[in-house]
C-alpha cells in the first residue's frame, strides 16, 4: 500500500472538482445500487473523496488527471472516459476490504486502482493496489452491483507501474 500526501493546492483543487460534480447533478436520482440509505454517504462527501482519490492516483503514477465535470444529461457522452490517463479507473473503498469491478469495465484495457481517502479531511490517500479490470472481473466474487476483489489480491508494484504490461 502507498500513502499519498496531498499538497494544500492539490487538496483544494480536487475538493473544488468534487463539489462541482456534486452541484452539476443535484437533481439526479441515485443509481439503484446507491439507494441503500443505511450504507449511503452524503453525495457531497462522496464526490469530494472520489476526486481526491483520482488526483492521488494520478500523482502516484505520474499520469494526467482530466478532472472532468459533466451533468447527468451528458453522462452517456463521457461515461467511458477513464478517471486518470488513458486507461485508469479509480475506485474508492469505504466499507469493505475489496474493490468492485463492473462488467462495463471489461474489454476496454482498463486498470482499476483501489483507494481510501483517510478521514476526516482526506489530506492523505491510501492506495491499496491495482488490477487489470478483465482479470479482476474473472476472479471477483459476484455481488448485486458487480464483482469484488479482496484488496490483498491487488498488485502493489507502483514503482514499476509505467513499465508493467497488464
Amino acid at each position: 500500500m502507498a500513502i499519498i500526501k496531498l499538497e494544500t493546492w492539490e487538496y483544494e483543487y480536487a475538493s473544488h472538482i468534487g463539489i462541482r460534480r456534486f452541484t452539476a447533478n443535484w437533481d439526479k436520482e441515485d443509481a439503484e445500487h446507491y439507494q441503500h440509505e443505511e450504507r449511503k454517504e452524503d453525495d457531497r462527501t462522496a464526490q469530494v473523496a472520489a476526486a481526491i482519490g483520482e488526483l492521488a492516483v494520478a500523482k502516484l503514477v505520474n499520469q494526467y488527471w482530466h478532472a472532468t465535470i459533466w451533468s447527468a444529461e451528458k453522462h452517456n457522452q463521457f461515461k467511458k472516459l477513464p478517471d486518470v490517463g488513458t486507461n485508469i479507473e479509480v475506485r474508492r473503498v469505504r466499507t469493505q476490504d475489496a474493490v468492485c469491478i463492473r462488467q462495463k469495465d471489461t474489454g476496454r484495457g482498463l486498470i482499476v486502482f483501489a483507494v481510501r481517502p483517510i478521514e476526516k479531511e482526506f489530506m492523505e490517500v491510501e492506495v491499496f493496489g491495482f488490477i487489470n479490470a478483465d482479470t479482476g472481473y474473472e476472479m471477483g466474487e459476484q455481488r448485486d452491483y458487480g464483482r469484488v476483489v479482496p484488496l490483498d489480491m491487488l498488485r502493489k508494484d507502483f514503482v514499476w507501474f509505467e513499465e508493467v504490461t497488464l
